[in-house]
This record gives C-alpha cells, structure tokens and sequence, in this order.
C-alpha cells in the first residue's frame, strides 16, 4: 500500500460517504445519520488495523507504546513535568525532539480513574494513554510538489516583503529573497486598464510564467512553518513531508507553539504564553537554538 492508499484510509469521511449515498444532510436525515455512524465505526477499525500493522501510531495510544514508537524514528525525550489531574492521578507532560529533522514533539497523558470497577469486571486498570499533543517544525516542499497533501496547520514564513505578494520568497540558504524591481513593475503593469478582461487575464498569466521562471532559476524556496496532531500516524505523516519536501534544520521562523497539559487551562486566567515561554527556557540549549528561540 502506498503513500496515496494510506492518505485515502486516514481521510476517509463517513459522514459526507453517507451523505453521497443518501443524498441526504445527516442533520435532516435519521437514516443518513446511522449510516455514517456505522461507517464511522467501520473507518475508525480500518485506520487502527492499518496504522497497527505499519507500527505506526493510532488514534488512542498507551503511553509507553507512543514512547516506544516516536523513539523508534529518532526523537529523543528533552523534558518530561508530571502534574496530577483531576482525580489526583499523576500524569505527564513530554515534550520530544527529533535532533536530525529538528522536529518538537509534545504531548499530555491521560489516565482513567479506577474506583475499584476494573478490578470488579475482572480487568487491570488501564494504563496512561496519550491525551493529545502536537509536533512542530519548518519544512520546505520540493519544488514540482504542492505539498498541500501532507501539511496541516501553519503558514510560510514570511521574509519581511512589504508587499504580501512575495513576502514567502526566500534564497536557497534560507536568507530572504526580495523580488527584484524589474518583477515589481511588470505586475503593476498587469493592473493597468485593458479593453477587456481577456486581455487583462493574459498580461496577468504573461507576468506570472515569469515569476515562475524567475523562482525557478534562482533557485528560490519557501519555508512552511507547520505543525500536525501528533496523535494518529505520527510516522506515516512525518516520511510523507520527508519524501515531498525537506525539513529545515535551524529553524527559520518559530510556529505558534502550545506547550500547555490539559490541566493547565483549569487555573481561571492562565497565561498560555508564559507557561509556554517558561517550558522552552526548561529545554537544552541546543534545542532551542535549534528553533531560533532566545532566553
């Protein structure tokens, strides 16, 4: 199964399959709304059976199997803060780093209270399981791929360019590239009146071969700064970026980082970014150089 047939299973869609079938919205139709809650159902076992059979990550992880895995494929435990739930029960918070693709991972755990039933059913009590978390990082896609397959949040950084048109240009060494004056003047030319919208379309599409041909042979780059939910096909979506792009090393630009556990948005009136800025100054030196943040 290749990389395509393995995207197709995690986006499976039960809800909007059901809706095809039917022809019905789910909101409005009792029949549509079973249906897709059983394909749901179907779906769910289908992408834990793939991912399980690929050793990769599923939806719900123990944390000790999530550990294993993601230390598997080169990340290294940088910090770990335990703090107790609700219930009194010690959790964790890690945060890992992936030195070769200076890729950070975080995440929270979550472990179910006992209260004597499991023992009464027979059954020992479940272990920690991965709450949620996300991975971080600055990548660049090759040049005849979109990328948009394999990305999720974020956005390419921006080289300072005034002008939002080509502020995501940067030279191969990763240094800001700013489009050169003789570019700048043919697109303004392109906004110029035209005696129809034709002509207006091919003097645009004209300007834009030649900004294409000028990337090109300057061999110029843009730097998505992107993060996923690290829960489910943590390997799968991280060699999916490795084989349409490549990671940047020393970061370029730092994403939004969310380096809170669930039990810190409890406390009425936290601080997301000093709780966050005070777990960055908790990692190694080199890491955080790594991602371009100072202490």
């Amino acid at each position: 199964m290749d990389g395509k047939d393995i995207r197709k299973v995690l986006n499976f869609d039960a809800i909007q399959e059901a809706e095809n079938i039917t022809g019905k919205s789910y909101k409005e139709n009792r029949a549509t709304e079973s249906l897709g809650f059983a394909m749901h159902i179907d779906s769910s076992k289908r992408k834990y059976d793939l991912l399980s059979s690929l050793g990769d990550t599923t939806f719900t992880n123990t944390e000790e199997n999530y550990l294993r895995i993601a230390s598997s494929i080169g990340f290294k435990s940088v910090l770990i803060e335990p703090f107790n739930n609700r219930d009194g029960i010690e959790e964790r918070f890690h945060v890992m780093w992936d030195e070769e693709n200076s890729i950070l991972l975080s995440f929270d755990t979550y472990t179910w209270k006992d209260g004597g039933s499991w023992a009464k059913s027979g059954k020992e009590v479940p272990p920690p399981d991965v709450n949620g978390g996300r991975f971080y990082y600055n990548w660049v896609p090759h040049p005849d791929v979109s990328g948009r397959s394999c990305i999720s949040s974020g956005t390419f950084a921006d080289n300072g360019d005034a002008n939002e048109t080509y502020s995501s240009l940067f030279n191969a060494d990763f240094t800001p590239h700013i489009l050169s004056d003789e570019l700048r003047s043919a697109e303004r030319g392109c906004c110029e009146s035209y005696e129809s919208y034709e002509a207006y379309r091919q003097a645009f599409d004209k300007w834009c071969d030649e900004v294409q041909t000028y990337i090109e042979s300057n061999g110029l780059i843009k730097i998505w700064v992107g993060n996923h939910d690290c829960r489910e096909a943590l390997k799968f979506n991280i060699s999916e970026l490795q084989k349409n792009g490549t990671f940047v090393k020393q970061w370029v630009d730092t994403p939004f980082l969310w380096l809170l556990h669930y039990m810190d948005t409890k406390s009425e009136g936290y601080d997301h970014e000093k709780i966050t800025t005070e777990r960055l100054n908790k990692l190694p030196k080199g890491v955080r150089e790594a991602m371009g943040v100072n202490d």
